[in-house]
């Protein structure tokens, strides 16, 4: 198998896969961590058969459902309590990139993090503390600003 990284300017960066059955698949990883998947003809190089663009948040699921180092960092629980707010869980592990951060440090118009529950105890949603691995983040919003909120979580 071969990787190939090419510079797209303004977008972010091409990585195409060239693959032993002569397959070619890419990944854009976009600026703003979205990720586009692209599927080659393998008669024709230069001509696209398909592609699918992957919020962040479905970037790192597909990302934790083909690595072979086990299951994705993160797992999250959305429900939507009306069709004005939405509550989304998220647990935090030991790779999260959120670590360390303090709970006030999400800035995403429309949801907070309301809550953060630790060793089964509630704690306020005081924008001081630090997110610890095994946090799991209480996020309440409008349904579209809880799952953006969810999606800076997950990217870091």
């Amino acid at each position: 198998m071969q990787s190939v990284r090419t510079p797209l300017p303004g977008v972010g960066s091409l990585h195409v896969l060239h693959l032993h059955d002569g397959q070619r698949i890419g990944v854009i990883r976009h600026h703003d961590h979205r990720r586009e998947i692209v599927v080659y003809d393998p008669a024709d190089a230069g001509t696209r058969l398909t592609s699918t663009l992957l919020t962040a948040v479905e970037g790192q699921i597909l990302a934790g459902l083909v690595e072979s180092d086990g299951p994705p960092v993160h797992s999250a629980r959305l429900e939507r309590v009306s069709t004005d707010l939405t509550v989304v869980q998220v647990i935090l592990s030991a790779g999260s990139p959120w670590l360390q951060r303090p709970f006030g440090e999400l800035a995403v118009d429309g949801a907070v993090i309301a809550a953060v529950i630790r060793d089964e105890r509630v704690l306020p949603a005081d924008p001081r503390p630090q997110c610890e691995p095994g946090d799991v983040l209480v996020i309440v919003g409008r349904p579209e600003a809880a799952l953006q909120a969810l999606d800076v979580v997950l990217a870091g």
